[in-house]
């Protein structure tokens, strides 16, 4: 793409959704969750993923109901709202302003995978990003398809056409702003799934997912498993299967919302079979004792990593060093006494991890790094 299209592009998008914030430190975050949307994807003329007289359409309606009979049970205080109760089809631009309009916290899609091959099993979930965009391809066509049974869909999603570079930023950029809540969510609900059903976890995902775009809001789409193939099938048609991928999610919002309402913010973005970038807002202590250390964290994973692998850490193979901290492993490289000379190590770290950044140690605790500490 020409830089001047995609800088025309930018500015109209933000002039059409409104300022956004890029950057760590600048982004909005939600900080507490008071109003869940559940939407059940599909209904009404649209199927969804068919496999014989199994419908994608109404597996999702008794899992979203489920989950918000648990939520409500769990969370009397939150207020739940679905983007539809019965079997009818809701335009995916009206579900993202259902969520808009109750001003939510957060905004979960349920839906059910389907694959050419009836091998294909397992949990995977979905935000709004472009990393991996074309891996996940197939799927994000098959969810954004359903826009052709809208009336003037073309107008309405600004001509949005799938596997389009120019419109998947304009699409894009708003969710921008909430990407790293919606991660985090993402990461927690593969974690529970893994945990409560009998099949894999195929991980958390990005793609250009149209009913995700509009939501302002933490926004993830998840698939409760494959209606293609039989076991997954078996699982999900059964009420014991309905109910266990329910308090998946329910279990998941549960970790989310403690989470977020405790100021901790740690999120993942994550390919196929790892996570790659973790940015961090948390409450540390900054009054410390002895000497200050400065290492560069460079990635952070819920399994462990190969530290020789030259793939993963390049030159920093075998010179990486790993802590366990609240469940995840964190990945750290160099060490230095001296702010300007971590800095430095910064901009050298980066040409491997675009996303790495700057941590403090004092005494083999993580401390927050003061403005006294870059001066001296």
């Amino acid at each position: 793409m020409k830089p001047l299209l995609l800088h025309f592009l930018i500015i109209s998008a933000i002039l059409f959704f409104g300022p956004v914030s890029h950057g760590y430190g600048q982004q909005s975050y939600t900080t507490q969750v008071k109003t869940v949307v559940i939407d059940p994807g599909h209904g009404g003329n649209d199927p969804g993923a068919v496999s014989g007289s199994v419908k994608e359409k109404d597996i999702v309606l008794k899992v979203a109901l489920k989950l918000g009979d648990m939520i409500k049970k769990a969370h009397p205080d939150v207020n739940i709202i679905y983007t539809r109760k019965t079997d009818v089809l809701i335009p995916l631009y009206e579900r993202g302003n259902i969520a808009n309009k109750a001003n939510a916290d957060l905004f979960i899609s349920i839906h059910v995978n389907a694959a050419a091959s009836a091998a294909a099993s397992g949990t995977e979930t979905f935000v709004m990003g472009d990393k991996y965009a074309k891996n996940n391809l197939e799927v994000a066509m098959r969810e954004n398809d359903v826009i052709v049974l809208e009336e003037d869909y073309e107008t309405r999603y600004q001509g949005y056409k799938a596997g389009s570079p120019e419109s998947f930023i304009i699409f894009s950029l708003m969710q921008y702003v909430y990407q790293e809540q919606s991660i985090m969510y993402a990461d927690i609900i593969q974690k529970h799934f893994k945990k409560n059903t009998p099949y894999g976890d195929r991980g958390t995902k990005q793609g250009n997912l149209i009913v995700l775009w509009n939501s302002s809001m933490p926004s993830v789409l998840t698939e409760l498993g494959f209606i293609s193939n039989a076991n997954d099938r078996k699982f999900m048609t059964s009420d014991a299967g309905q109910t266990k991928l329910a308090q998946s999610l329910c279990d998941a919002f549960t970790e989310y919302k403690n989470k977020v309402e405790k100021g901790s913010t740690a999120t993942y973005e994550a390919g196929a079979n790892s996570r790659e970038r973790e940015t961090v807002r948390e409450s540390l202590p900054a009054s410390v004792s002895g000497d200050i250390k400065f290492r560069i964290q460079v990635a952070a994973s819920s399994r462990k990593m190969n530290m020789s692998s030259s793939s993963q850490f390049g030159t920093y193979r075998n010179k990486v060093t790993e802590m366990r901290v609240d469940g995840l492993y964190k990945y750290y490289v160099e060490e230095t006494s001296s702010y300007r000379e971590a800095a430095g190590l910064l901009q050298q770290a980066k040409q491997k991890f675009k996303d790495a950044f700057i941590v403090a140690f004092s005494n083999g605790e993580r401390v927050a790094i003061t403005d006294e500490m870059k001066r001296n």
